[in-house]
């Protein structure tokens, strides 16, 4: 990862320009909470907003885009809340795809699904005289203490705890923004699921936007073949360009919708 912050994209768009230009197709893919939508306490409170949804739907149906959602949310959830027909999901941070029209789930994952909900109910046990909650995704839970963020450490002990006496070695453990995350130990992220997609788009230009640093995997993955756009101004990035705030997203997906695409098909009239 960089230590200095990565360029502004808003001062980079003639070059992305030129990229689209040259390119076979775009493989648009992003993050949902952060990028999509903003930051909530309620995890169930975060919403695609009208312009981004006719900015993705402008973009899937170009026939030389595709689009794919990847997000830390469980599939089915993840699905639900964006709501558009025609396009790839991957949830629970690429554990659970949803590809082509089919719907799968990583083996090791689904068999530690026992391990998981026991887990879960220690840490409910635990935490129950708090304002902290446990987001259960199915294949991975998440832990919020964004209402009580002084409970940082005792949060993070608990869970630890938790993982241990359950299933030692078997979760690995990441922190977000005032959460933390329990995912199966499964060589197995974002990354390793946008490198499925671009598998099937030889000369396609990849795009990844993402705030988290579950998506940095995603910038690693495409830093020789595409460009990655971080949300926000961590330094700690491997992303090419950033973006200011979920506003800026949108701002973005209305300039690809619109000046993007008449870039990819400036190619075919050349």
């Amino acid at each position: 990862m960089t230590t200095d912050i990565p360029p502004a994209l808003w001062d980079s768009l003639p070059a992305l320009r030129d990229r689209l230009a040259d390119a076979n197709g775009l493989l648009f893919c992003t993050d949902f909470d952060g990028t999509l939508a903003g930051i909530e306490i309620d995890p169930d409170a975060p919403a695609l907003g009208e312009d981004n949804l006719t900015a993705l739907e402008r973009l899937r149906d170009h026939d030389r885009v595709d689009v794919a959602v990847i997000s830390g949310r469980e599939l089915a959830d993840l699905r639900e809340r964006v709501g558009i027909d025609g396009i790839d999901y991957a949830g629970n941070h690429g554990l659970e795809l949803h590809r082509d029209g089919e719907s799968t789930t990583h083996p090791i994952a689904r068999r530690r699904r026992r391990d998981l909900d026991t887990i879960v109910a220690d840490i409910e046990e635990r935490l129950d005289d708090t304002d902290c909650f446990v987001e259960d995704k199915s294949v991975s839970a998440t832990v919020h203490y964004r209402t009580a963020p002084e409970r940082e450490n005792e949060v993070h002990d608990v869970v630890e705890t938790a993982v241990e006496r359950v299933a030692e070695g078997g979760f690995e453990l990441s922190t977000g923004k005032e959460i933390v995350e329990l995912t199966p130990t499964v060589a197995w992220d974002k990354g390793d699921a946008v490198s499925l997609l671009v598998a099937d788009h030889d000369g396609w230009l990849p795009i990844y936007v993402g705030d988290d640093t579950t998506d940095e995997a995603a910038f690693r993955e495409l830093s020789e073949i595409g460009l990655g756009i971080h949300v926000g101004t961590n330094p700690e990035t491997a992303a090419d360009y950033r973006i200011e705030d979920p506003d800026s997203v949108t701002r973005f997906l209305d300039w690809l919708a619109d000046e993007g695409l008449a870039a990819l098909d400036s190619r075919g009239a050349a």
